[in-house]
């Protein structure tokens, strides 16, 4: 991918083009996880398995999450399938997500993360993310969710560009957009341009759609952030999110390239 606008290709400091077919575990972690902790529901799932709170607790996604669900074949694929393990039960999904925790932070100073993918078709229950966490302990949790896909209220599942910011410890800022472009049809780029103190942009193949402002959000803090990558699968109900049903297929999340500028 040439550099988003405004940027140079000197200011390039992180590219996975996912070249050949084994994921660089210098670059990227298979578990989920935030501030330097694995995320494994209070120690139900051991390593290498990660994922947050099933159903029965309260949780919104009905999948775990495990390296073999991560592939990369000159690209990367994120696989949701049903599960089948001893742990399915509480997680009926198994799902991929790679980040870069314990890997790469991103710069407290501001920077530019776009990421060229195709969702999966978003119409039955699947809730692919691009989002972002602290990566050190310490610091305010902050979740930016760049984009997340299947929300129902705003259009088509497939042509919404959802976005949120989560100042801690209450306050959220959302922005939904229909976009024209069928995001399950082909691959598109998504740019996430955070600026400490002053915005978060968000854009869909170079053209903003949205944005949220110091002023908006009452405090964007510089702090460092992590990359995540993540194909959920939807619980709860139909006022939020599409759901999956009894003959949801198994479905995937592709990635041709992620890259940060600063």
């Amino acid at each position: 991918m040439p550099p988003p606008s405004g940027y140079t290709a000197q200011q390039l400091i992180f590219d996975d083009q996912f070249s050949g077919t084994l994921l660089n575990r210098s670059k990227w972690s298979t578990y989920l996880g935030a501030q330097g902790i694995r995320w494994n529901a209070d120690g139900v799932l051991p390593f290498p398995y990660s994922g947050g709170d099933d159903v029965a607790r309260g949780g919104n996604d009905l999948a775990m999450y495990g390296p073999a669900q991560v592939s990369v074949d000159n690209g990367l694929t994120l696989t949701a399938q049903p599960n089948t393990n001893q742990w399915a039960s509480g997680y009926p999904w198994i799902s991929g997500v790679v980040t870069t925790m314990g890997k790469f932070t991103l710069p407290t100073t501001g920077w530019y993360v776009q990421i060229k993918a195709k969702m999966p078709n978003m119409t039955d229950g699947m809730w692919p993310a691009i989002w972002f966490m602290p990566a050190v302990a310490g610091t305010s949790v902050n979740e930016l969710d760049g984009y997340e896909g299947g929300f129902v209220l705003y259009g088509p599942p497939n042509q919404v560009v959802h976005s949120t910011y989560f100042v801690s410890p209450s306050l959220a800022v959302a922005n939904n957009v229909k976009v024209s472009a069928g995001l399950a049809a082909g691959f598109h780029v998504y740019g996430i341009q955070w600026i400490p103190g002053v915005s978060i942009t968000i854009y869909l193949d170079g053209t903003q759609v949205s944005q949220v402002t110091e002023a908006e959000a009452g405090s964007i803090p510089a702090e460092p952030y992590e990359i995540m990558l993540q194909l959920l699968v939807a619980a709860g109900d139909l006022r939020w999110h599409t759901v999956t049903n009894s003959s949801t297929p198994t479905s995937s999340m592709q990635v041709d390239e992620v890259q940060a500028y600063s």
